[in-house]
C-alpha cells in the first residue's frame, strides 16, 4: 500500500492557515439546479416529485402511495431485524431519551407595578420533517437523534424522508422510524424531498421545520427554503479536531481520526500534538489501521485532502488554533485538564479523556450528534430540545394598579414613537393615558 501523504504544519503556519481559511463554498451550478427542482415541486406537486425521483434515483414509482409507509410498515420492518440490532436500537433510544428528558425548559412569569404578567412561554413545533441520508452510508442513528427529541417535547406530527437504497437499508430506516414513533415515512431523497417537506404536495403535508444532514443538493435546498420553513442548520462536511499530550494512545487517536474520515472525502481531520513527542508514531498507526479499513479509499482521500497534523509547545497554543476552527467535534486528551477551561473553548461537541471518543457521541452517549459544522459552533449549538420549541413573549394588564407608573410607561413609549416618526403609534398610546 502506498504511503499516506499527510499535511504537517507548524503552529504559526496553522494559525495563519485557519485564520484565513474560507468557509466551504457551494458546488458550481448547484444553486440553479436546486432552484428549478424546488420551483417545479411547488408548481406540480406529486407528479413532479415522482418524475424527479424516477429520473434521478432510478425509482419506478407511479404514485406517492408506492413510496409511502405508515406505522404498520415500520413495525414489520423492525420485526425483520435480528434481535441484536433490535436491542441496540432500543439501547440508543433509552440513552437519547434519558439525556434529553433531563433538560428543563422553564416558562417565565413575573409581574411589576404596571403589568399583571410579563413573561415567555414555550410550545412544541407542530409538524417536523426529518431527512435521513442514504448515499455512501446509512444513518438510522440520525433518525433517533432528531425524532426522539421531537417526541420528548411533544411535537405532534413527524414525517421521515430518506432516499432509495437497498432493501436492508430501507428496513433499517423504517425500523428506526418504529423505534422513534414517527408518523409517516416517504422514500424520497435529495433536493426534491426537501422541497416536498417545505411546501407540501397534494398528498404530503407541509412541515414547519426540517432536520437532518444530507449531500450538497440537500444542504443547498435547505438553504433556499429557509424562511418559508425552519431548518436545523446549514450542515457541511464532518469535522474532528483532537488535542493530545498523552504518550501511549496514538493507536486509539489514529482510529478516531479514521472514524471521522470515513464519513466522506470532504471530512476534515485535524490533530494537534502538545509537547515534544513527534507525529511519526501516530501516522504509522493510521497507515496500519487503514490497510484493513473497508472504506479505505474514501478515508485516504479525506486524510490526504483535508487532514492537518500540527505540533505545538503548549495547550494554550492548541486552544488558540482550535478556536480559529471552532470544529464540530473536539477531543481533548491532556493531563490535568481543568473544567474552567471549557468556557474558553469553541466547539460543537467536546469529548474529554483518553477513554472517550467522538464516535461515542455519534451513538450512545446521549446528546444529539446533529452538531454545527464549518465553524458555525461560534454562534450555534447541537440540536437539542430547544430546537423543537417556539417561544412566545406574553404581557397582561388586567387593571391599572399604579396610575403614575402606567403613565410613565406610556409617556416614554410615546416619546420614542414620535422620535421615530410613527405618530400613529403615539396616538394609540395617548388615548390610553390616565
Amino acid at each position: 500500500m502506498k504511503k499516506l501523504k499527510v499535511n504537517r504544519i507548524s503552529s504559526s503556519e496553522a494559525k495563519s492557515f485557519f485564520a484565513n481559511q474560507k468557509k466551504q463554498t457551494k458546488v458550481k451550478n448547484i444553486g440553479q439546479k436546486v432552484k428549478r427542482i424546488i420551483s417545479n415541486i411547488q408548481k406540480k406537486g406529486d407528479t413532479e416529485l415522482i418524475r424527479i425521483s424516477n429520473e434521478i434515483d432510478g425509482t419506478k414509482f407511479s404514485s406517492i402511495s408506492e413510496a409511502s409507509f405508515s406505522k404498520g410498515d415500520f413495525k414489520k420492518s423492525f420485526e425483520k431485524l435480528d434481535k441484536i440490532t433490535q436491542r441496540n436500537l432500543k439501547f440508543l433510544k433509552k440513552r437519547i431519551l434519558d439525556f434529553h428528558k433531563k433538560i428543563k425548559i422553564h416558562d417565565l412569569k413575573i409581574s411589576d407595578q404596571v403589568f399583571s404578567t410579563l413573561g415567555q412561554i414555550h410550545k412544541p413545533i407542530e409538524k417536523i420533517g426529518i431527512y435521513a441520508p442514504g448515499g455512501k452510508a446509512v444513518y438510522p442513528s440520525s433518525i433517533l437523534m432528531t425524532a426522539l427529541i421531537a417526541k420528548v417535547v411533544g411535537c405532534s406530527k413527524i414525517n421521515l424522508f430518506f432516499p432509495s437504497s437497498s432493501d436492508f437499508a430501507k428496513d433499517l430506516m423504517l425500523a428506526s422510524a418504529h423505534i422513534a414513533d414517527i408518523d409517516k415515512a416517504f422514500n424520497f431523497g435529495g433536493a426534491h424531498a426537501i422541497a416536498a417537506m417545505a411546501y407540501g404536495t397534494e398528498t404530503i403535508e407541509k412541515s414547519d421545520k426540517i432536520f437532518g444532514p444530507g449531500n450538497s443538493f440537500v444542504a443547498e435546498a435547505k438553504r433556499q427554503v429557509f424562511g418559508d420553513v425552519g431548518i436545523d442548520s446549514f450542515a457541511g462536511p464532518s469535522e474532528v479536531l483532537i488535542i493530545s499530550d498523552e504518550e501511549d494512545n496514538s493507536k486509539e487517536i489514529a482510529a478516531d481520526l479514521i472514524a471521522q474520515a470515513e464519513h466522506g472525502e470532504d471530512s476534515k481531520c485535524i490533530f494537534i500534538q502538545v509537547g515534544k513527542k513527534g507525529l511519526n508514531t501516530l501516522i504509522y498507526n493510521i497507515e496500519s489501521l487503514l490497510k484493513d479499513a473497508p472504506r479505505k479509499e474514501i478515508i485516504r482521500k479525506s486524510m490526504e485532502k483535508n487532514s492537518q497534523f500540527i505540533q505545538v509547545s503548549s495547550f494554550d497554543q492548541a486552544l488558540e488554533i482550535n478556536n480559529l476552527i471552532a470544529p464540530e467535534h473536539l477531543q481533548i486528551i491532556v493531563k490535568n485538564f481543568k473544567e474552567s477551561w471549557l468556557k474558553k473553548i469553541s466547539a460543537g461537541a467536546i469529548f474529554l479523556g483518553k477513554h472517550n471518543s467522538a464516535v461515542l457521541g455519534d451513538y450512545a452517549a446521549g446528546p444529539s450528534h446533529v452538531i454545527p459544522t464549518n465553524s458555525a459552533a461560534r454562534f450555534s449549538s447541537p440540536v437539542s430540545v430547544e430546537d423543537f420549541l417556539v417561544r412566545s413573549s406574553i404581557s397582561s394588564i388586567k387593571s391599572i394598579k399604579n396610575k403614575e407608573k402606567y403613565n410613565e410607561l406610556l409617556d416614554s413609549s410615546i416619546y420614542m414613537a414620535e422620535l421615530e416618526g410613527l405618530y400613529g403609534h403615539a396616538t394609540a398610546l395617548k388615548l390610553r393615558r390616565k
